[in-house]
């Protein structure tokens, strides 16, 4: 996938993440997604998970920190590499 997305931060500066892949988990729908440019607390092999919220404007992403939620995005997204592989 080569998506890239803006999003703005709450002190309105602008970060561009491209989309590595995105997975349907229940009724939700998130986004894992690596920082394009060097981000603070970001490793460079890291990657940060959004959940993607419908809007009538377009998709808005929300930050997920709910390590439950991690851990099933990121397991989810390997088996889907090792079906791949």
């Amino acid at each position: 996938m080569d998506d890239i997305v803006t999003l703005t931060t709450d002190e309105g500066e602008d970060i561009q993440f491209e989309i590595v892949t995105e997975i349907a988990l229940g009724d939700d729908f998130y986004a894992i997604m690596q920082p394009v440019k060097p981000l603070d607390g970001v490793g460079k092999d890291e990657a940060l998970v959004f959940r993607i919220i419908e809007a009538d404007d377009g998709d808005e992403y929300e930050l997920v920190i709910d390590d439950d939620i991690l851990d099933s995005v990121f397991d989810s997204y390997n088996a889907m590499i090792e079906e791949d592989e």
